[in-house]
């Protein structure tokens, strides 16, 4: 059973994957243009002003960008993932979070590829590579589960409340700003920064920088990664359970 569960959703990734590419007249180049611009507009914006409080602002800037344009991604495509796949989880006896993980799993391939992309520009650019680089495929399974979690909890309330895609945009708007991702907390007042601090996402990206910097991720982030990583998706699990029955009954 197991097995048969693990070709099902390496098949729906690919099938998603393909998709995601296919869907757009640029494809592939998507995943390397989207965070690009962004990166582009934030440095030509704030680099005068957060240049001088951040040492290296160009590789700050850049870790947070990529960080969080995958969580982004990331939960807004499993977000649609039970509608989308609603044929599919209707007519085969299908667990529903196998559509949510394939969906997820597909923004994880293209997220690779940006991290590749900003590993080499690091290495040209930026400090030279250390040990401490492989913390950042354990970061980024903290954020693709971070992801899981949101995904599992909204994948069945879209379904049964259309508005929760707008909702979700509204609050990655809010949540990029109250973010670390273009500007240090240290740049904050200190109540401000300690209760920004909090946030799983702020620990996860200033993880990603100290890890790029050379340095083992503070320890206190990773606590703070070790507990919202498993709490979330558990979370999120649980939502898509109990949910379950209207889910079938909408579909």
């Amino acid at each position: 059973m197991q097995k048969a569960a693990l070709a099902r959703l390496v098949a729906l990734t690919r099938v998603e994957w393909r998709l995601r590419q296919q869907s757009t007249f640029l494809g592939f180049l998507w995943t390397l243009l989207h965070p690009a611009l962004m990166f582009a507009v934030l440095y030509g914006l704030f680099v005068r002003w957060l240049g001088r409080a951040q040492a290296d602002y160009a590789v700050f800037l850049l870790i947070g960008v990529v960080e969080w344009n995958f969580f982004a991604s990331a939960s807004s495509y499993a977000l649609s993932s039970l509608l989308r796949r609603g044929h599919l989880v209707s007519n085969y006896p299908l667990p529903y979070e196998l559509p949510v993980a394939a969906s997820l799993l597909s923004v994880y391939l293209s997220h690779l590829l940006e991290l590749a992309a900003m590993c080499a520009l690091l290495a040209a650019f930026g400090p030279a590579p250390s040990l401490s680089w492989l913390w950042l495929p354990a970061l980024d399974l903290a954020c693709l589960l971070l992801a899981a979690g949101a995904g599992l909890a909204l994948a069945p309330l879209y379904v049964l409340y259309s508005d929760v895609e707008r909702i979700w945009s509204i609050l990655l708007t809010a949540g990029f700003f109250l973010t670390p991702v273009f500007y240090p907390l240290s740049a904050l007042p200190p109540g401000r920064a300690s209760l920004l601090a909090l946030n799983p996402l702020a620990a996860l990206i200033d993880g990603a920088r100290a890890a790029a910097a050379g340095s083992a991720p503070p320890a206190a982030d990773l606590l703070t990664l070790l507990v919202w990583s498993a709490a979330v998706p558990a979370a999120g699990l649980a939502a898509l359970r109990l949910a379950r029955r209207r889910v079938e009954d909408a579909l």
